[in-house]
């Protein structure tokens, strides 16, 4: 039988965000993740792993067909693509690497492939699992990663076995529930923005990577306290990060490509503690408070949206995208998303060794922040993405911030750390 599934309203949003530019297609949200290893690599070998991943989960090769509320993704029977190109990215920033904004178009697909980056100056390769965040989920995007590893080592893929939405299976966990209000937005980490003109901005947004070396325990909520903690030394009182969780766990043996990720909402005070930080989260967590419907609107039924043409959701949130970046106010401080430890051993094969393995932040175009955190064997990857607006240097002084605190803690918990 066909692979098929409604079109979800969250998923709906991601798929309205895509636009069409001077004739070229624009996918800003989007997963991509990254596993670094040896630049000989058997690419053919790949190809075939990536061709076997693909059927066995049809959720990676789908293509969006049907209008409004009738819109669902269905198998396009075409493998997930794999393509291989040589490049001088050191995966250290998007800057040069233009090939991480090839678009991945929901109509005529595809909606994922993998890409092979060889850098031969550093000897070394990059294999980049991107996907298009209406059709899949970081989780989803990390469930085919894995599958497509398997095959290559010869192993049988796990598969997915549920065409299961988002909404449907947020609902069958909490009844229906609805997120409380947030309140007044809140101010940038990174401070006030800067007005500039499309033209001025060489790019819509930046990101980078920094490596925190060592092992450091409840990595969440040290960066989210020390990003905190920055962000009031900018002047802002109030801070709230959005946690992504994957919903998954709630139903036994659910195996899925799909976008199935829900989120929560944990405040931050300026008395608030990694305990506090910690107990927040697990409360919330037993309330299954990341199984809510999200208010987009105040009065509007979030069900409703998927009636709503995708240019006029495109359009509104546009306006919200130029209100945001020009007056510095957004529904959270930014959104920290925790990978936890990827085993790398788990990534390698074919004489393919995995040296480390992180997610870039998707490019969500109202959000003031969007951190990404994964662990190795090594230490932790810590990448932050910011808009053009909100950067000219910042996002550095952020990172070094962060990563120096967390650091000195380690190795004096007692001392004064370093401030802006």
């Amino acid at each position: 039988m066909t692979y098929e599934r409604p079109l979800s309203t969250i998923e709906r949003y991601y798929v309205s965000c895509d636009s069409i530019k001077d004739g070229k297609h624009i996918t800003p949200c989007m997963n991509q993740m990254v596993v670094e290893g040896n630049a000989d690599i058997d690419v053919e070998a790949f190809r075939r792993a990536t061709t076997k991943a693909s059927y066995q989960n049809p959720g990676s090769r789908v293509k969006l067909k049907g209008h409004l509320g009738l819109s669902r993704w269905v198998d396009s029977e075409h493998s997930t693509r794999l393509r291989v190109i040589e490049n001088d990215w050191d995966g250290l920033s998007n800057k040069g690497a233009t090939f991480l904004q090839d678009p991945l178009p929901v109509r005529s697909g595809p909606t994922s492939e993998v890409l092979i980056v060889i850098n031969k100056a550093l000897n070394k390769s990059f294999v980049l699992f991107r996907s298009h965040h209406g059709a899949m989920d970081g989780r989803g995007t990390l469930h085919f990663a894995h599958d497509v590893f398997r095959c290559l080592r010869g192993e049988k893929a796990m598969g997915e076995n549920s065409n299961i939405t988002d909404m449907q299976l947020a609902q069958s966990i909490n009844h229906h529930a609805k997120a409380s209000s947030l309140g007044l937005d809140v101010s940038a980490p990174t401070g006030q923005p800067v007005r500039m003109s499309d033209s001025e901005k060489q790019q819509t947004s930046r990101w980078l990577r920094r490596s925190l070396l060592g092992k450091h325990k409840g990595i969440l909520a040290k960066v989210a306290l020390e990003t905190a903690r920055f962000t009031r030394l900018k002047g802002e009182d109030n801070v709230r990060f959005q946690i992504p969780v994957d919903m998954r766990p709630h139903q036994d043996g659910l195996n899925s490509t799909a976008n199935l990720t829900g989120g929560i909402v944990v405040d931050v005070h300026s008395d608030t503690d990694a305990e506090q930080w910690n107990h927040n989260i697990k409360l919330q967590l037993a309330d299954k408070k990341e199984a809510e419907i999200p208010r987009f609107f105040r009065f509007f039924p979030f069900h409703l949206l998927n009636w709503v043409p995708r240019k006029t959701i495109h359009n509104s949130n546009s306006r919200l995208v130029k209100k945001r970046r020009s007056q510095g106010k957004f529904r959270t401080t930014g959104i920290i998303s925790n990978l936890g430890l990827l085993k790398i051993e788990q990534f390698s094969g074919k004489g393919f060794k995995a040296s480390k393995c992180y997610f870039i932040p998707p490019e969500f175009d109202t959000t003031a922040l969007f951190i990404t955190l994964a662990g190795h064997p090594e230490g932790i990857e810590i990448l932050m993405r910011a808009p053009t607006e909100l950067d000219g240097g910042r996002i550095e002084e952020l990172l070094d911030f962060v990563i120096h605190n967390i650091e000195h803690a380690a190795v004096n918990p007692t001392q004064n750390v370093m401030s802006v």
